[in-house]
């Protein structure tokens, strides 16, 4: 199956009525983008869609910078962020390829912190070891008796969570070793807003390099390595026992593996994943540190420099959760990488077999029993949702189509060849 670089600049379309689809869906996606501009819904959108390998449709609406009123462009850059982490999916399967370690190997043959880590329980029931569902606190952030006792009658309203205040907890040891499968999946505990987060040293350090958007408060993690954080995590505890639920690691718990991947192969992840990802399928415009000549291609994003369309500056923490930096042309190489079964532009990057395992379901039913998803309808991966009942699946996708979105993010569809 071949594949096709994006050139926009003579970027000629195909008839969308070649590759199956209706051939107004070019004025149906621009009637849907502008309302949702119109209704405030977005500032704007570039979108681009591919089926076969052929581009149908790439238009660039609204504005990059509502402020000062510059129009978006076909090359635009965007804030991916979680739709970082299916770079780093595919960069770990590149590595296990490579021999350099196996999803089923224990975290401490790498990083030997994490050979002991426990975990955090609630006191009672004294017989029983259970960790609630989400603790929304941080050590130093408790208050008065009343404000603690009106949060405590907050939580009873939400079973399992606790919100503006940490439960009385214990530490046990963790029944199983945490695994690179673990932090694959999102099984492992680690970082998600759980009761060991909650109540570890390391968390409200934390919490000032990632909440505020100013510099000042985001420079704790800008001068961060994946490396530090790691060791700084690595202490635990974790939220819960390792394979036992899924919950959703925004941030942590893949840099650790990203970190592995660093050990493993002696380059830091921005050189393992330009090397054997970006270079490859010609993603020429996607970066954790952006070059100063591109900062005006920047979408205006929260988080940045001062006028919020630049990023506060040069970062060594080239993290496998989020912070990557693309455009619609770089990210749809991507996934029609995976739509290909990991080729691009007559160049393999994965195995199909590694695709395979990436996008085949992982965790068994651990991922159906959250709360915003339908029982069997969904599965995960390494680093991506999968569908398995397109009949129960909220985003009407076909079987087998996986990816994962975040906050901005692609899908692709395995059964209509579609990106």
């Amino acid at each position: 199956m071949s594949s096709f670089p994006l050139d926009i600049e003579n970027l000629s379309l195909t008839d969308a009525q070649t590759v199956g689809l209706k051939d107004s869906i070019g004025l149906e996606l621009d009637t849907a983008i502008n309302k949702h501009i119109d209704d405030g819904k977005i500032q704007g959108a570039v979108i681009a869609v591919s089926r076969n390998n052929k581009p149908v449709y790439f238009s660039a609406h609204g504005l990059a910078d509502v402020p000062n009123k510059i129009p978006m462009e076909k090359d635009s850059m965007f804030q991916m962020w979680s739709s970082t982490k299916p770079v780093l999916g595919v960069a770990a399967m590149i590595a296990v390829e490579k021999g350099l370690f196996k999803p089923e190997d224990e975290v401490s043959k790498y990083l030997p912190k994490f050979k002991d880590i426990e975990v955090a329980v609630l006191n009672d029931p004294k017989d029983k070891d259970i960790s609630p569902l989400g603790v929304y606190a941080e050590i130093g952030g408790e208050t008065g008796f009343f404000t603690n006792l009106y949060w405590k009658i907050w939580s009873w309203f939400y079973d399992g969570y606790y919100i503006g205040y940490i439960p009385e907890h214990r530490l046990v040891k963790a029944d199983k070793p945490l695994t690179i499968h673990h932090l694959l999946t999102h099984t492992a505990g680690l970082g998600t807003n759980g009761l060991g987060q909650a109540s570890a040293s390391w968390n409200a350090k934390l919490s000032s390099g990632k909440g505020g958007g100013t510099q000042e408060e985001n420079a704790f993690l800008f001068n961060m390595t994946i490396g530090s954080l790691t060791d700084l995590i690595s202490v635990g505890p974790l939220d819960f026992q390792p394979g036992s639920r899924f919950a959703y690691s925004g941030f942590m718990g893949l840099d650790v593996v990203a970190h592995i991947i660093e050990i493993t192969s002696g380059q830091t992840f921005d050189e393992f994943v330009q090397t054997n990802i970006f270079d490859p399928l010609d993603m020429k415009d996607t970066y954790w540190n952006v070059p100063s000549e591109k900062f005006d291609r920047i979408v205006s994003i929260s988080g940045g420099g001062k006028d919020g369309s630049k990023p506060a500056g040069e970062t060594k923490f080239f993290s496998g959760s989020v912070g990557l930096i693309s455009t619609a042309r770089d990210y749809l190489h991507f996934e029609n990488m995976l739509l290909n079964k990991g080729e691009f532009l007559g160049t393999r990057i994965l195995s199909e077999a590694s695709v395979k395992l990436m996008s085949t379901n992982q965790s068994g039913d651990l991922f159906s029993q959250t709360e915003k998803v339908t029982k069997g309808a969904e599965g995960f991966g390494y680093t991506v949702s999968v569908t398995l009942d397109p009949e129960k699946v909220s985003l009407k996708r076909g079987t087998g189509s996986f990816g994962w979105a975040g906050a901005a993010g692609t899908c692709r569809g395995q059964t209509l060849k579609m990106t």
